[in-house]
């Protein structure tokens, strides 16, 4: 679109100079003492006679003008107007190039040199290391309402109009920066599910791999959040009985409600309940987007779960205004023994 509008500028631009450079013109000046008589001033721009112009200027007729001023007008008004209009046009094309942001897309939104996420802040090494010799999960909701763009980008220097980003590559953005920031405590990566109406499950995942597994997995679908969970809490018994495991967290990270919420609850009754000690598993619900939906739900996952049978309080919500300010790898680090686990009695 740019360059299409460049072009378009630039031909305005040589037809314009074209009709100034290839013909003889005549100003016309009002004399001081006599403001209705007119002399006229003829230069020849050396044009032969048997050189070619875009257009030809009429025969110059004498015409009243204004008094003299820094901006005599011309004998042939007409034409000069449509080479001023033309110059105009090109002016405002080249201001709504300059002046209008590009319409973000998956490589824009995503520099591959920055050290700044989109939102939110670095985190400091004392947070870092709370997850140290824990297993991180981010399960990412990719069903069909992620593509909604409302995820704002923070204002920038000549740009004063509100931008946003899609849901989507906005937590793409902010999981490779959990992963460039938690590479030393994480040495053996995060583990990456994407769900929808199935989930795919990517282990030992570094920063580098997290673009190209964004790109593979683009949104669509519904929202079968309680078969990606499960497929995460049975691998982590089946290693915790062999002995193999290690502090279990869980960030989810979705637009709305499961398509089950019933069993969901289940699910994560049941895990608690396996646990014997209440750091074993903590479960973060990180929200993302404007609308509503999910957050009965949530708020019930995080306090009344211990009245309907959980051995322990084990989840922890953050809703999407505090996502967006403290950013992704914040807000899990946050939801980290962020409140006392209480133990069912």
């Amino acid at each position: 679109m740019r360059l299409t509008a460049l072009a378009a500028m630039a031909c305005l631009l040589l037809t314009a100079n074209s009709a100034l450079g290839q013909s003889t013109y005549r100003i016309q000046r009002a004399q001081s003492n006599d403001p209705v008589a007119a002399v006229s001033d003829s230069r020849d721009l050396g044009i032969g006679p048997d050189s070619v112009s875009s257009f030809r200027l009429p025969p110059t007729q004498a015409e009243p003008t204004a008094p003299s001023g820094w901006a005599n007008d011309f004998a042939e008004p007409e034409t000069v107007k449509k080479v001023l209009d033309a110059a105009a046009f090109a002016n405002r094309v080249l201001q709504q190039v300059r002046t209008s942001p590009a319409t973000p897309s998956f490589n824009q939104s995503i520099p591959n040199n920055f050290r700044q996420p989109l939102n939110g802040s670095l985190l400091a090494p004392m947070e870092v290391a709370r997850l140290r010799g824990r297993h991180v999960t981010v399960i990412m909701d990719r069903s069909g309402s992620m593509k909604t763009e409302d995820c704002a980008l923070p204002m920038t220097f000549g740009n004063f109009s509100p931008r946003s980003i899609s849901r989507w590559d906005w937590c793409l953005n902010q999981t490779l920066d959990l992963a460039r920031q938690t590479a030393q405590v994480l040495p053996q990566g995060l583990t990456l599910v994407f769900f929808s109406g199935n989930d795919s499950v990517y282990h030992n995942v570094r920063a580098d791999m997290i673009p190209g597994l964004f790109h593979q997995n683009s949104p669509d679908g519904g929202t079968n959040l309680v078969g990606a969970m499960k497929r995460q809490l049975d691998d982590y018994f089946r290693a915790q009985s062999m002995g193999r495991t290690q502090p279990l967290v869980i960030a989810v990270v979705t637009d709305g409600d499961p398509d089950n919420p019933r069993a969901l609850k289940d699910l994560i009754i049941n895990a608690s309940q396996k646990m014997t000690s209440p750091d074993q598993i903590s479960i973060s619900f990180l929200q993302v987007g404007n609308d509503s939906k999910g957050g009965h739900l949530l708020e019930e996952l995080d306090n009344e779960l211990t009245m309907k049978g959980a051995s322990y309080d084990i989840v922890t919500v953050t809703p999407f205004r505090q996502v967006m300010a403290r950013g992704l790898a914040k807000s899990l680090v946050s939801a980290v023994q962020s409140k006392p686990v209480a133990r069912r009695f």
